[in-house]
């Protein structure tokens, strides 16, 4: 997993449980991170996995979690992979509800946002799941 997050463009998706289960519960867990210059690695996105996934396991909703969608890159790139991955589960249906450490790695500028609202309007909505000081809040960027 380390290899990663040590170089710009890296990204890493994991799924999990049966994803042709329907839960109603079900979600993505999507983190960005940058590397900065002088970095082995992105910090960022390792303290948000380590932070998010003990979040998860202490709320006991390991069961619903579907994906790790990991980037380490710019928000400007709407072409990294793990987000590409990311919308095309939401637009199979594997979950309607994404969780994120920090909303600006998904919507962290207006580029970013309208490409979000597309898939967003495309599979008819979903919830944006943030979370802040251990408690997850539905988040309206859109």
């Amino acid at each position: 997993m380390l290899d990663s997050l040590m170089k710009i463009g890296a990204y890493r998706v994991e799924h999990f449980g049966n994803i042709n289960h329907v839960d109603a519960e079900a979600f993505g867990f999507y983190i960005r991170g940058e590397l900065k210059d002088d970095a082995a690695y992105s910090r960022d996105a390792k303290a948000q996995l380590y932070a998010g996934l003990m979040m998860i396991h202490s709320k006991a909703q390991m069961a619903h979690l579907r994906g790790i969608y990991v980037d380490v890159d710019s928000i400007e790139n709407l072409q990294r992979p793990a987000y590409l991955q990311m919308k095309a589960d939401l637009l199979a249906g594997l979950f309607k509800r994404i969780l994120v450490l920090d909303e600006a790695a998904l919507s962290g500028n207006e580029a970013a946002k309208a490409d979000l609202m597309q898939v967003y309007n495309a599979i008819g909505g979903f919830t944006l799941l943030v979370c802040r000081n251990g408690e997850c809040e539905p988040c309206s960027f859109f």
